[in-house]
């Protein structure tokens, strides 16, 4: 039985360079910084991906620039997750849970994250429409054959093909970032 999604966010794949400072129990003050790779996200946590892996429940204190943004978000958080050798594409690495968020940081995050799935959603679109668009190419091409009104036809989705294509790659590229999750 697979193990059930505690997630209530739809996490979505960042690469974020994370300013990490682990904090002592008892004093909350800095023990040690480090700078972790997000490789996804949501607006409760976050994935880091890195050799340095902290016992759960331990307290740490996030700093990150979001794509765009001039001023880092500031949040503390809390280790829920470790990445074990048995969890490829995750392994070394953490999964952190946010307890606080700097005010307007919180909405700058949600902001972001909304942006960045509706850019998903968009992709998926996009990605379908390109499917069928090839799929009607090779149909018009066995069609060809038998109409000759259809090599018109054939040759307007081929160039609407070659111009997809072009872009086809970085479409595919954020839809598997996703996906792959």
């Amino acid at each position: 039985m697979k193990k059930k999604e505690r997630r209530y966010s739809k996490r979505l794949a960042v690469h974020i360079n994370i300013k990490v400072f682990r904090l002592d129990k008892k004093t909350m003050r800095t023990v040690r910084a480090y700078l972790l790779d997000a490789r996804d996200m949501t607006k409760e946590g976050v994935f880091l991906r890195g050799n340095a892996a902290f016992p759960l429940d331990t307290r740490l204190r996030l700093e990150f620039n979001l794509p765009g943004g001039d001023t880092p978000v500031v949040a503390d958080a809390r280790v829920a997750w470790q990445a074990k050798p048995s969890h490829p594409g995750y392994y070394p690495g953490m999964g952190v849970s946010i307890t606080r968020i700097r005010r307007g940081d919180g909405k700058r995050l949600r902001d972001f994250l909304r942006l960045r799935l509706r850019n998903y959603r968009h992709a998926v679109k996009l990605k379908n429409m390109y499917m069928q668009l090839k799929d009607m190419g090779a149909r018009l091409y066995e069609l060809e054959r038998s109409h000759m009104q259809a090599e018109h036809f054939r040759k307007v989705i081929e160039r609407a093909i070659i111009e997809i294509d072009s872009i086809a790659h970085l479409i595919d590229k954020e839809v598997w970032e996703v996906k792959s999750l």
